[in-house]
Parts: C-alpha cells; sequence; structure tokens
C-alpha cells in the first residue's frame, strides 16, 4: 500500500515537472517570436563571391531573407586595419592603439569625429589583431562591424555606438556589404 502511494506521488511530481518544462519552453518561443526586425544587411563573402542578404532583429537575431536589391543600402566606411598598433605588456596580453596620423589620411572617417571616437573605442576594447572595421551610419545611429584576425573563427560582431558599443548580432561568416533600417 505505501509503495503504491509513494509511486503515484513520484507520477505527480514527475507530471508536474513535465508541464512546467513544457510551459517554460513555449513562453520562451513565445518571447523569440516577439523580437521586431531593426536592420536589414546584404553580406559579401569575403572573397566577394556572392552576396546574400539577413534581417536582424532586437535580440540579436539574423536570419537569411530575400533579396533586397532594389533598396538603399548604406555602405560601409572601411576602416584600414593598419591603423591599430599592436602592443604587448608585460604579461605577454595584447592590446590596441591607433595611428591618429593613419587613421586622419582616411579622409572618410575623420570627417564625422564620432567616427575616430568610435575607432579609437574599438581600438581600445580589442584583445586581438583587427582584420576588418566597416563603420556605417544610419539616420542618427553609428553602427560598426568588426572581425578579429583570431584563430579559425570567420565571424564578425555587429555593434551600435552611442558614446559606448553594444553588440546588436553575430554573423556567423562573410562580411556586412550594406545596412539599412528595417
Amino acid at each position: 500500500m505505501e509503495f503504491i502511494r509513494s509511486h503515484k506521488r513520484l507520477l505527480a511530481i514527475f507530471g508536474l515537472i513535465v508541464v512546467l518544462l513544457l510551459g517554460t519552453l513555449l513562453l520562451l518561443k513565445h518571447v523569440d517570436n516577439s523580437a521586431s526586425a531593426i536592420l536589414e544587411a546584404r553580406i559579401t563573402a569575403d572573397d566577394d563571391s556572392g552576396t546574400s542578404f539577413a534581417t536582424i532583429y532586437d535580440n540579436g537575431k539574423v536570419e537569411k531573407s530575400r533579396s533586397s536589391q532594389n533598396k538603399k543600402f548604406v555602405k560601409p566606411i572601411e576602416v584600414d586595419p593598419q591603423v591599430f598598433v599592436e602592443h604587448t605588456d608585460k604579461k605577454n596580453n595584447i592590446y590596441l592603439t591607433v595611428n591618429e596620423k593613419a587613421l586622419r589620411k582616411n579622409k572618410q572617417v575623420s570627417s564625422d569625429e564620432n567616427w575616430v571616437k568610435l575607432t579609437k573605442l574599438v581600438a581600445k576594447r580589442s584583445k586581438h589583431a583587427i582584420a576588418m572595421l566597416s563603420l556605417f551610419k544610419l539616420g542618427d545611429d553609428y553602427y560598426a562591424f568588426l572581425k578579429y584576425n583570431a584563430g579559425l573563427s570567420d565571424e564578425g560582431s555587429l555593434y551600435q555606438y552611442k558614446s559606448n558599443l553594444t553588440k546588436v548580432a553575430t554573423l556567423d561568416s562573410g562580411k556586412i556589404s550594406g545596412l539599412k533600417e528595417k
């Protein structure tokens, strides 16, 4: 008799756990679906062999989307990775600084003081050599697409700049060759 009661109790607890797990999964799916599209990106393969399009959501999710070739994308301002000077401290940690003279030679970057501040902030936060830095301005918003020259990863990160950098999304491969607001 005691065995039957404890068995029923265990089944009830197990059932409650299953119901809670299913409810949590449904809630997470609903939260994920409530994300809003904020940007559209034209993504080009690193070797410029092909182009695809993606929608970027406010929760960091990136989804492939249909061709938006007829829409006007903002082209990036490319920052030459040579403007970043790599240093090593006494503990062999890498840090970067910006060669101001080389940066000022890029008239597109030096034409807007926010680009200069953004480039310096990227250097200050970086612990690896920078392979690519592309800058975008959409209205009053500034964005930076950054790829490090570190290891086997081909991913890059898109940041929004408003006095500091906030990560918007990560791309598994390729580079952003155009960006527009959704």
